[in-house]
């Protein structure tokens, strides 16, 4: 089966997207990460919308709301994550300068030195 979400292999926690990871790798200063076959979850409160990812969420938010009805919402996000980088077409017509260089770039032409 195919990757559905990020694992933190520090501390467990279940992320839909690369991005996601991106942001809780920032966070945290973490960066062991694997794909998961485990899907994230997505139960929404039926009173207010407000998403919860776990039980626990939706036991916080029913003691902080009294709102008790939720709607999952899992199936409907859930998609496989892609690990690979966008790709860029390579045809793209950058423009150049006169000298046949791309514009903003200056050829070095001095000697490099090392000390």
């Amino acid at each position: 089966m195919v990757g559905v979400s990020m694992k933190c292999g520090d501390c467990g926690t279940l992320l839909k997207s690369v991005e996601e990871a991106q942001g809780h790798a920032e966070l945290t200063s973490r960066s062991n990460f694997s794909d998961s076959t485990k899907v994230v979850l997505n139960l929404v409160c039926s009173a207010c919308g407000k998403p919860c990812r776990s039980k626990t969420e939706t036991d916080l938010h029913t003691k902080r709301t009294g709102r008790t009805e939720f709607v999952d919402k899992t199936e409907e996000a859930t998609k496989p994550i892609n690990l690979e980088a966008p790709k860029v077409p390579m045809d793209v017509d950058e423009p150049t300068s006169s000298s046949g260089q791309p514009e903003g770039i200056t050829p070095f032409m001095g000697e490099i030195k090392s000390y």
